[in-house]
């Protein structure tokens, strides 16, 4: 005799047959969403940059991660918020000094202080850290031997409530993150203290000569004038001998600083070698260039600094401009 199954069994199993394509295809969305997220890791793992690390561990808690909102808070060794990246998927990444209003008791400050490794809460909660948290959200800390190195904060996610898997998905890409950031780190200051002045933080004679090779090159093949700009701190040995070096050292940080701001943000400035430094103007006709020389002199003069400066040409008309300034009473500029 064959039985029949009766309605009851029919729907439990009609029941088991949605629940087994659900889980199916919940499967193959976990499977896409892996894959992508693996695609993400392998972009972070190979960026250089700390700001690019960044932007790319945002843009994948946007995508594939699903989170409409995404805000990275960078710390000092003080254990403070030094800034914040957010992205949303349409605006631009950049750093803002303007911080979110953060509740004492919230996600974002635990973490910071080291509390909490991780917080998963929805935005009803007292603890919730931004005032317009959107739905629920986790926060991460990024942390190296040394410290934190920021928190990441997201919200607004597609899926109603927290799963334990998708939290989980956000921790591997912090702390692949937050590895690639200490080596990102730890690159740009080897890459400063190869090319940058350790007293003033100008470009050193090595990266200056190399910034010269390229601009001559280009200027060779655009058929564009660039301008080579010496400075020379007037009677240095003297300041030392009577004040000492390290009032000295102040007066060569004074020039670089104003040098630094008195001159456009793609001209390269360096401290050449002591008391010397060389400014380089690249897309700026004659007369432009003598203009911008004549604002560096009356702005060193300003800040009560005696400086001989010479302009147009390069390192060997530039030494004859520099000397020729000299011998006519030091405390001014030259064109050769």
């Amino acid at each position: 005799m064959i039985q029949t199954p009766d309605a009851y069994e029919l729907r439990s199993l009609g029941a088991r047959l949605i629940e087994l394509e659900r889980e199916r295809s919940e499967a193959r969305d976990q499977a896409r969403l892996l894959l992508a997220l693996q695609e993400a890791l392998a972009r972070i793992a190979v960026t250089r940059a700390p700001e690019a690390v960044i932007g790319q561990m945002l843009r994948a808690a946007y995508d594939p991660l699903g989170f409409s909102r995404g805000i990275f808070f960078s710390t000092r060794r003080e254990h403070g918020i030094d800034a914040r990246w957010q992205f949303d998927g349409n605006d631009a990444i950049e750093p803002s000094r303007e911080v979110p209003d953060l509740r004492p008791d919230g996600a974002v400050l635990q973490a910071l202080r080291g509390e909490v490794s991780q917080s998963v809460g929805r935005a009803h909660e007292l603890c919730a850290p931004l005032v317009d948290t959107r739905g629920w959200y986790v926060v991460t800390a990024l942390t190296h031997a040394d410290g934190a190195l920021g928190i990441l904060y997201l919200d607004g996610h597609r899926s109603r409530a927290p799963r334990e898997w998708e939290t989980g998905l956000v921790r591997a890409l912090t702390t692949l993150s937050a590895v690639s950031l200490q080596n990102s780190l730890l690159f740009e200051r080897a890459e400063q203290l190869a090319t940058r002045d350790p007293l003033t933080g100008l470009l050193n004679r090595r990266a200056f000569s190399a910034k010269l090779d390229a601009a001559l090159e280009s200027a060779r093949l655009l058929g564009r004038g660039l301008t080579y700009v010496m400075i020379d701190v007037d009677d240095f040995k003297q300041v030392n001998d009577i004040h000492g070096h390290g009032h000295g050292d102040a007066v060569l940080v004074q020039v670089a600083q104003t040098l630094s701001r008195s001159s456009r943000g793609e001209d390269a400035v360096a401290r050449y070698a002591g008391d010397e430094f060389v400014v380089l103007i690249e897309n700026l006709d004659p007369e432009g260039a003598r203009s911008l020389v004549r604002r560096l002199s009356s702005d060193l003069h300003a800040q009560g600094l005696r400086c001989s400066r010479d302009a147009k040409g390069l390192s060997l008309a530039a030494d004859r401009a520099l000397y020729a300034t000299k011998a006519a009473g030091k405390n001014g500029y030259s064109f050769a």
